[in-house]
């Protein structure tokens, strides 16, 4: 079945929305019975859960592809859920699932089935196998069945009532917000936080021998930023880093829109205007000690900021918890000693989440150096064997130390890649825009998700987590990835890999 693919989306309402349901077989004039779950969280096992909703017939004209033997195409245009009666088939903002049965004289044959996310590389990539081979080497995560994909609900527009907090893993569990300030002060005196940015510039040498680079990333805040870096000398003669880097947003009467305009977000960044605050993160060897990875953040005035929202919801403002959400999912914020655990870590830049301005000096090409740089600088920080391994993958076959070394959007790290499109699948489609960029944080553990087992052991906690109802459901962390998510097909690609049998559905 050629069509639809596994993770395809739809914003219409489920109840008459219509595809192509398309494909092949190798003989002509047999039926294609096109079939749907009854509900999305039956056994797909048993055949008495699959229910007909529409028929196909393949065609006597023959087609040819990389061996004698021909293959003949079939198609109709159908709904799964042809009418309201049959709404538990796919409810509004989740799963629907269907396959595609050959009722051959010689027995039926349910047809493979194709991932949306690897289908295109796949194809590509054995265009020149026999047909039978390219199926089988492509067949998506499913095998031979398919889930598409309800958008039409998103979390992010649920009351907080019936929603997780955002970023709320690492709350500070505090009685107030002005408890929380407090908390930050105490905070920033312990890690003694200059008061200013200017202070914070010119403690850490920002007068010469900084990278800079300005994008708006997509893949995270959903916001522009422009980035400084450089390493420094601490008075013990080793080599720390710091960096700062200043939010610029689309705002609407003054407040900044998270997930907004990438447009004006670039356009404010790159002429360094409406800039709505700045965040500071500074290694000082030794490596794994407390507060060796510290936090600031300085309003648009360039004065210490005692919280700062990070999406438009502002569940959690509370510096360094907020942080530590995506920079240490393994590292927690002790209020006894107002010290950040060893485990907080600086993330990579992943230069293909990011959007670029077109104007002259801040294009991707332009600023491509300065990302493969600053990407370096991480590396000299206490990094994870997740993080080693996307940067290393990134700028392979060169080292990132190279001068000459390009970024490429095509690495999967090595374990993903043994059950041919199964963990490409997941990793391209689930783990690469939604997930690794703060998993990456964990060192020495599965949740760094540079696995494929990782996923499998996890099965139960991603069910709950990703696919669970309200305030169960707390993965993906930040609201502009959980938007992004929502919109996509990954829910389909972790449900049928995983056998998860869930609605997924808000």
């Amino acid at each position: 079945m050629t069509g639809p693919h596994n993770g395809t989306t739809t914003g219409d309402s489920p109840v008459g929305e219509t595809f192509l349901f398309e494909g092949y077989y190798p003989e002509p004039n047999i039926p294609i019975s096109l079939q749907v779950l009854k509900t999305p969280i039956s056994d797909p096992a048993d055949d008495t859960n699959w229910v007909q909703f529409a028929t196909a017939t393949t065609t006597t004209t023959p087609t040819s592809f990389n061996r004698p033997e021909p293959i003949y195409h079939w198609s109709v245009t159908a709904a799964p859920v042809p009418s309201i009666g049959f709404a538990s088939r796919w409810h509004t903002g989740g799963l629907v699932k269907v396959r595609a049965v050959a009722k051959d004289p010689d027995g039926d044959t349910t047809l493979y089935t194709f991932d949306d996310v690897t289908y295109a590389s796949c194809f590509s990539a054995n265009a020149t196998k026999p047909w039978d081979e390219l199926g089988i080497e492509c067949q998506g995560v499913g095998i031979n069945r398919s889930a598409l994909v309800s958008t039409r609900n998103n979390p992010v527009d649920f009351p907080l009532d019936d929603r997780f907090k955002f970023l709320g893993k690492k709350q500070s569990n505090l009685a107030s917000p002005a408890a929380e300030e407090a908390e930050t002060l105490q905070y920033y005196a312990q890690i003694q936080a200059p008061a200013t940015l200017s202070a914070f510039r010119t403690r850490y040498g920002f007068a010469s021998g900084e990278v800079t680079a300005t994008y708006f990333n997509d893949g995270d805040l959903g916001i522009g930023r422009e980035m400084h870096c450089r390493a420094f000398t601490t008075p013990q003669a080793q080599q720390g880093v710091a960096c700062y880097v200043s939010n610029y947003a689309e705002q609407v009467n003054g407040v900044p829109v998270f997930g907004g305009s990438s447009a004006i977000a670039l356009a404010d960044a790159v002429s360094r205007t409406n800039e709505f605050a700045t965040v500071a993160m500074v290694y000082t060897p030794p490596a794994n000690a407390i507060n060796s990875v510290q936090f600031m953040v300085y309003d648009a005035q360039g004065q210490l900021a005692p919280k700062a929202q990070l999406d438009n919801a502002a569940d959690n403002t509370f510096v360094p918890g907020n942080c530590l959400t995506c920079h240490g999912i393994l590292s927690n914020y002790d209020k006894n000693t107002n010290s950040v655990s060893g485990n907080a870590k600086f993330l990579p830049f992943d230069v293909f989440s990011f959007r670029y301005s077109t104007a002259p000096g801040f294009t991707y090409a332009d600023q491509a150096n300065s990302l493969r740089s600053l990407n370096e600088l991480i590396t000299k920080t206490p990094t994870t064997t997740a993080i080693t391994d996307f940067i290393t993958g990134m700028y392979a076959p060169k080292a990132v130390t190279d001068v000459t070394a390009t970024a490429n959007n095509t690495h999967v790290p090595t374990q993903w890649k043994q059950t041919k499109q199964k963990g490409l699948t997941l990793y391209n489609g689930v783990v690469k825009p939604y997930c690794r960029t703060c998993h990456m944080s964990a060192d020495a553990s599965a949740l760094d998700f540079l696995e494929q087992g990782d996923f499998t052991l996890y099965k139960d906690s991603i069910t709950t987590q990703v696919c669970g109802s309200g305030t169960a459901r707390t993965m993906p962390q930040a609201e502009h990835v959980v938007r992004k998510f929502w919109k996509s097909g990954a829910r389909a690609y972790l449900d049928l890999a995983l056998d998860m049998k869930s609605h997924c559905k808000l």
